[in-house]
């Protein structure tokens, strides 16, 4: 199933205000002005709950979709070879959260050292654009300017990247629970 205009809509109107609260923790922390931490980590739930109530639209396994993804990304990278750290494999039967936590967790060891090695602030600020552009796709993708296939692969499968990334920054040990829908997308008026 395609998504629609207002699924997209709805989603965008998700996704702008918790990339905002990213870039507005990032802000305030840089100025020394007090920032909640909390409010990044309800940014990393809105961004995981919205990619599965995206998937149960599409009807597409989450899990699946982050395997994928991780494939992708890992033979593009430069360190990759025959024998690299095989994110989509550990990823492949994965239903819990935390579990999933420590997967995308090695997978940035193996490939995205580079971000990791960085400092908590840094890395935040490194993910807000990656906020950024999630917010920007799903923008394009409700426009009709950017394909379901991609969206799909690509930046629903971003959003439980980084809906992780961020809980893992932020110290949040996810847990232990099924990786299932909370959730439906809002209905946009």
């Amino acid at each position: 199933m395609k998504f629609s205009k207002q699924d997209l809509l709805a989603t965008l109107l998700d996704l702008a205000p918790a990339a905002g609260a990213v870039a507005n923790y990032c802000d305030h922390v840089e100025h020394n002005e007090s920032a909640d931490i909390e409010d990044v980590r309800e940014a990393a739930r809105v961004l995981r709950d919205t990619a599965l109530s995206l998937c149960n639209l599409a009807n597409v396994d989450p899990v699946d979709l982050y395997a994928e993804r991780l494939a992708v990304i890992e033979a593009r990278n430069v360190h990759y070879s025959e024998g690299s750290h095989d994110g989509a494999a550990a990823a492949r039967g994965v239903g819990e959260w935390r579990a999933l936590q420590l997967v995308q967790d090695a997978h940035d060891q193996a490939y995205h050292y580079d971000v990791v090695g960085l400092t908590k602030s840094e890395q935040l600020r490194h993910y807000a654009l990656h906020l950024a552009k999630l917010v920007g796709a799903c923008a394009e993708a409700a426009a009709g300017r950017l394909a379901h296939e991609d969206f799909l692969a690509r930046r629903v499968a971003d959003m439980l990247l980084f809906g992780m990334k961020l809980a893992t920054v932020t110290s949040e040990k996810l847990p232990a629970e099924p990786i299932v829908a909370v959730r439906p997308i809002r209905a946009v008026a």
